[in-house]
């Protein structure tokens, strides 16, 4: 997930669901063979147009090593990635390659659509141990391993040190609560309220917001095969949203409806900003006030965690050509790919030890914060057909942190919309 508008739900995913079902493949994985002896051409799909040089930098070094297969990328914007996925899998024409995320990975493995890597792991072709636990597991299915991931996102609080000076206020430091979050946006506003300018301001969607509150008092989203909403800790972690706008601390949810979350902090009327790092760092360096910005941890609840999602690369079990496919996906899984990736400065690569690049890509943004996280992140919640509830999450948690619901019936809601979506699964 790599802008705003990622976290948009997509359409059609019941659609997909019979259109996979009706072309079940076989997922017999194969080992990667020598290069000399890998020949022929591939299609690797992916969404991110600000990844694709570091993606064109991976494709040149596999064929500099696999002189015999030539690698054929497309940029797919988002908007039209899965519906256009779901046309080619009813027609068993995906890419011999393409871009996985969380949400929609169950989807594609309980219908035959992707090749599973156990072969390479066996064969030591992908170092399963080199990756992050927590995210590598979330890529098996059915006993068996898909996917290692390609990179990882994880949330930070992005914070204008002007307009914190402005206000004669410290920058937190780690180890700060939601109650500290909450008292010092109000503090600004308060200070700052005169010249239009928030506290905070935050999207209304799970990944950049209300799943790490949720994850840190303790709460669930998904439980199992159950929901994990209607709990406590998950209002909890629900509530500080409505309070921040209730204190009048952040813009009101319809004022982030028509202007974005970023904008509102990039242009300086925010002085806080929580969001993951693949929707924001290329965006804050690139500011005309970037030499401001700085990344922090999230508060803590009751522990400290964030969401974790990770993309990965998998390999279509249609592919006509599955021997070049599952090299050129070992490839991508290797720690030369994985540090071109990180140079790129947008990604946070998944391999351990290889976020060098990344992390000084922008000088003094503070983004090691992001890779630091990664070891207090808690999955992605998934089902097997994600969207069938998630899709619903946003205008049901707007309405919470308006005040049209009460956070506790917003939170029942949630959960009966989930439990119905996972009892059809």
């Amino acid at each position: 997930m790599r802008t705003p508008k990622l976290f948009a739900g997509v359409a059609a995913a019941a659609a997909l669901v019979l259109a996979l079902a009706g072309c079940s493949a076989s997922s017999t994985g194969t080992k990667a063979a020598d290069p000399s002896e890998v020949s022929g051409k591939i299609t690797y799909a992916f969404w991110d147009p600000n990844q694709k040089a570091a993606m064109d930098k991976i494709v040149a070094a596999f064929e500099k090593k696999y002189p015999k297969v030539t690698v054929t990328d497309s940029v797919v914007p988002y908007a039209q990635y899965w519906t256009t996925l779901q046309t080619e899998a009813s027609s068993n024409t995906l890419p011999d390659v393409f871009w996985m995320n969380m949400p929609y990975f169950q989807l594609y493995a309980a219908n035959g659509q992707l090749a599973p890597i156990d072969d390479l792991v066996k064969g030591k072709q992908i170092d399963v141990s080199a990756y992050p636990a927590n995210l590598t597991k979330f890529y098996t299915y059915g006993g068996k391993r898909y996917a290692v991931p390609k990179d990882v996102d994880t949330n930070a609080m992005w914070v204008n040190k002007a307009l914190f000076k402005q206000a004669g206020v410290s920058i937190p430091v780690a180890g700060w609560t939601y109650d500290d979050y909450r008292a010092l946006a109000k503090q600004i506003r308060q200070k700052l309220g005169s010249k239009g300018i928030y506290g905070t301001s935050f999207y209304l969607f799970g990944q950049t917001t209300y799943y790490s509150s949720v994850f840190a008092y303790g709460g669930q989203v998904i439980d199992g095969t159950k929901s994990g909403w209607d709990t406590p800790a998950s209002e909890k972690g629900l509530q500080i949203w409505r309070d921040l706008v209730s204190d009048g601390s952040s813009p009101t949810i319809q004022q982030l409806s028509e202007t974005t979350a970023d904008q509102w902090f990039v242009n300086g009327k925010a002085a806080m900003y929580p969001s993951i790092a693949g929707a924001s760092v290329a965006e804050m360096a690139g500011a005309k006030s970037a030499a401001d910005f700085v990344a922090i941890p999230l508060p803590q609840g009751t522990k400290q965690a964030t969401v974790g999602h990770a993309l990965s690369n998998v390999v279509s079990a249609k592919s006509k050509n599955l021997a070049a496919a599952q090299a050129f996906q070992a490839f991508t899984a290797s720690k030369q790919a994985q540090v071109i990736q990180a140079g790129s400065g947008v990604a946070i690569s998944a391999y351990t030890g290889t976020a060098d690049g990344f992390v000084k890509s922008h000088p003094g943004l503070g983004l090691q914060t992001f890779v630091d996280a990664i070891k207090y992140s808690v999955p992605y919640p998934a089902s097997k057909n994600t969207d069938a509830w998630a899709a619903k999450e946003p205008a049901l948690a707007a309405q919470a942190f308006s005040g049209q619901l009460s956070v506790d019936a917003a939170e029942k809601q949630l959960a009966t919309v989930m439990n119905t979506a996972l009892a059809k699964e």
